[in-house]
């Protein structure tokens, strides 16, 4: 019979390090890989939050909004109407900032509300909801933020909202006896 001889393979000391540097790599590229997925993953959630809700003005004033989901925050004008038929909410919303600074430099969100609805200059949009309950602070002069589309129909804009919410008033009461006043 034959006699089969089997010898090891011996690796010199640069062929040894050259195979640890390999998969070192390998570790390294897929640790980068997800390093930068975590960051632009930070970064973009960053920027979404950065911008919580657009104005009407600026809703109303850029044409490539028409069509998109967008969330809208405005001043409700009036007392919002609600068909049992059709189950359709109406109302309406007058323009407020969107700047915590500049709220607080008009006398607070009381007095921003107050004025926003007053204001027969302020920019208004008709929002229209479907099928939703009636919030129960729903009521003039409160701040909606709506998400929902932006739509024209025969030449009037109207925000078909999808989701209403309205700011905790609980955060400007402390303003209403000093907006009462004057």
């Amino acid at each position: 019979m034959a006699e089969i001889q089997w010898e090891k393979d011996v690796l010199l000391p640069q062929e040894r390090k050259a195979i640890k540097r390999s998969g070192r790599w390998k570790f390294l590229v897929i640790g980068v890989v997800l390093l930068g997925a975590i960051a632009y993953l930070l970064f973009s959630s960053t920027l979404i939050g950065a911008r919580y809700y657009v104005t009407v003005d600026d809703l109303l004033g850029d044409a490539n909004m028409l069509g998109k989901t967008v969330r809208v925050s405005g001043a409700v004008d009036g007392d919002p109407a609600f068909n049992q038929q059709t189950h359709e909410l109406r109302f309406v919303v007058a323009n407020i900032p969107n700047d915590n600074d500049a709220i607080r430099k008009q006398g607070g969100l009381a007095k921003v509300l107050y004025t926003a609805v007053n204001d027969p200059n302020a920019t208004r949009m008709q929002v229209i909801a479907y099928d939703t309950d009636i919030p129960d602070l729903l009521q003039h002069e409160a701040q909606a933020i709506m998400s929902g589309k932006l739509q024209l129909v025969d030449g009037e804009y109207i925000f078909y909202a999808e989701e209403i919410t309205l700011k905790c008033p609980t955060k400007y009461e402390e303003d209403v006896p000093n907006q009462v006043e004057s």
